[in-house]
């Protein structure tokens, strides 16, 4: 301990800051358990993961995956921790051809309803139950033009309500389908 000690009794500067981080570290420990349940529960970055896996897509836009996952939050306070679960369990199943998620389904009942929300959400761009008429529904807008049931035609089919041309662009025939 003497050699911590400068001249005048006092411990020295790197001493002090040595001891200062290993408290803290040894502090933080405690926090480990804590650390370990919030990995039990999805993230943003692992919902994207996530979503790539079931549309089969290896590129989806982040702005719309941030919202998908907060509007199913919202939807379901448990739906981060079920999407962890069936990460975990595609994982386990070595499922990576979404072609057999068939299979998937049947042997993991409990898991099929959270993997049918996600492709939804990108698909429809909102998740919930719209209910027409009703002044109030529990669906949850996420996407329009950039839900991916537009993207197998949007070379030919124009997005509802958005106009690809000028006013009255639809009054004289395309060239062909691909200059439309």
């Amino acid at each position: 301990m003497t050699e911590n000690l400068d001249r005048k009794g006092l411990i020295s500067r790197r001493r002090l800051i040595g001891l200062s981080v290993g408290g803290v570290l040894v502090a933080s420990l405690g926090c480990l358990p804590t650390l370990a349940v919030a990995q039990e529960a999805m993230d943003q970055a692992g919902f994207q993961a996530l979503s790539q896996r079931l549309t089969g897509r290896a590129i989806l836009d982040k702005v719309i995956s941030d919202r998908a996952f907060a509007a199913l939050t919202a939807e379901d306070t448990g739906f981060p921790a079920a999407a962890m679960r069936l990460t975990a369990a595609l994982d386990q199943a070595g499922l990576v051809d979404m072609r057999e998620f068939k299979q998937f389904a049947a042997a993991n009942p409990e898991l099929a309803p959270t993997a049918i929300k996600i492709i939804s959400a990108w698909y429809l761009g909102y998740t919930g139950t719209p209910e027409g008429e009703a002044n109030h529904d529990d669906a949850r807008f996420v996407a329009f033009a950039g839900a991916l049931m537009y993207q197998p035609t949007k070379d030919v089919t124009i997005v509802p309500t958005y106009a690809r041309g000028h006013t009255n662009y639809w009054v004289d025939p395309p060239a062909t389908l691909a200059t439309d």
